[in-house]
């Protein structure tokens, strides 16, 4: 249960970082709440793929456990979902209009 907690964690976190969005004419206000606009909706979009995830944790955690591999899935399973949150909030600001800042 711990390493769904990571996966939403490094998900949602690995967005929020240092890119800045910009769009002429729009407050930053306006251009934070878009930001978490988009968060949440690659949140959503990510449920399935998050849901498959826990399922074959699930199934293999003990095989994994047991040849020392667990980690390594654990790690991958969240990259995957961060590396997916990123390209779906990058898509959705762009679709908003914004351009991604330095």
């Amino acid at each position: 249960m711990r390493w769904i907690v990571l996966v939403l964690a490094l998900g949602l976190g690995g967005c929020a970082g240092t890119s800045q969005w910009s769009k002429e004419g729009t407050r930053p206000s306006v251009a934070a709440q878009d930001l978490a606009d988009c968060h949440s909706e690659a949140q959503a979009a990510n449920m399935k793929d998050t849901n498959i995830q826990t399922d074959i944790m699930a199934t293999h955690q003990r095989d994994w456990q047991n040849t020392g591999a667990l980690g390594t899935k654990q790690a991958t399973f969240a990259a995957e979902n961060q590396n997916q949150t990123h390209d779906y909030v990058w898509r959705c600001m762009i679709a908003k209009g914004y351009a991604p800042g330095s």
